[in-house]
């Protein structure tokens, strides 16, 4: 039997009855989804804590309720044996022409939900777009930048790139800050001011280390990088962090700017964390 006599025996064979049935199916497993993603998020709300868990699911979830609906509606439109092997042949003929690149992101899709290099909620960078994932699709991964756009990446190319994950299924995330330091202060007085800074941060995980390094990059320049790298408590305030951060430094480097060098660092080097901390509240 030759592929277009078996595609004109089915297409013959399906009915509007069969056909509204196979619509009617398609348009409950999305309505399925999206009260799935209702009730997770409730879920979420509820429970901060199950943030990760509930994203976690939503995608292996969504896959097999799609290619369920999917066999269900090809069962129901190609009743025999021989009338699906004949539709089965022109749709990969169809593939083959023109549906290379489809393919590809569907296994892709397939493959991350196997394997998990990430999940819902993940702060990812892949290739040049970095963010929160807030959808693992079939065809491509949607990250939320940090300026608040959608990034989708198809799947296909996730494959081929490097993934670096900043949080692995757990809310806190390194955050790295560099502050530019006025050359000429004490290097113990630096590290010891960008270390209360950093505890003092209200958006600081204290149960996580916190590590402050000073990089003289090049001799000739009037300042020196100060890197201040502590946990964020929850990865969605990383900019939030980086600020805060940023601007306790700056006030804390130029305080008493009127004094001199040496006056400076008496005035600086003996303030109390104490002091980091009240600038946190007020």
């Amino acid at each position: 039997m030759s592929p277009i006599g078996g595609e004109s025996r089915v297409i013959a064979q399906i009915t509007i009855g069969k056909l509204f049935v196979a619509i009617v199916l398609i348009f409950a497993t999305w309505l399925l989804l999206k009260w799935i993603a209702r009730f997770f998020k409730r879920l979420e709300t509820h429970n901060p804590r199950l943030r990760f868990l509930a994203n976690q699911m939503q995608p292996p979830i969504r896959i097999f309720l799609w290619f369920s609906a999917l066999l269900l509606v090809v069962d129901i439109l190609a009743p025999s044996r021989d009338a699906f092997l004949a539709v089965l042949g022109s749709a990969a003929l169809a593939i083959g022409l023109g549906l290379q690149d489809l393919i590809k992101n569907l296994v892709g899709g397939l493959v991350i939900v196997a394997d998990v290099p990430f999940q819902t909620g993940d702060r990812v960078r892949i290739g040049h777009a970095y963010g929160e994932v807030v959808h693992i699709g079939l065809r491509s991964t949607k990250l939320l930048t940090p300026d608040g756009k959608i990034a989708a990446i198809p799947n296909s190319e996730i494959l081929t790139q490097q993934t670096f994950n900043a949080n692995r299924s757990v809310p806190e995330a390194m955050v790295t800050t560099d502050v530019n330091v006025p050359r000429g202060l004490d290097p113990n007085f630096v590290l010891r001011i960008g270390r209360e800074v950093a505890i003092s941060c209200p958006y600081t995980h204290l149960g996580r280390p916190v590590s402050v390094d000073l990089e003289d990059q090049d001799p000739r320049h009037n300042v020196v990088k100060l890197s201040i790298e502590a946990y964020v408590y929850d990865h969605r305030y990383e900019s939030a962090m980086r600020t805060d951060i940023l601007r306790r430094s700056y006030h804390e480097f130029t305080f008493d700017n009127a004094s001199s060098s040496s006056d400076h660092h008496m005035s600086l080097s003996h303030i109390p964390i104490e002091r980091c901390i009240n600038n946190a509240i007020g």
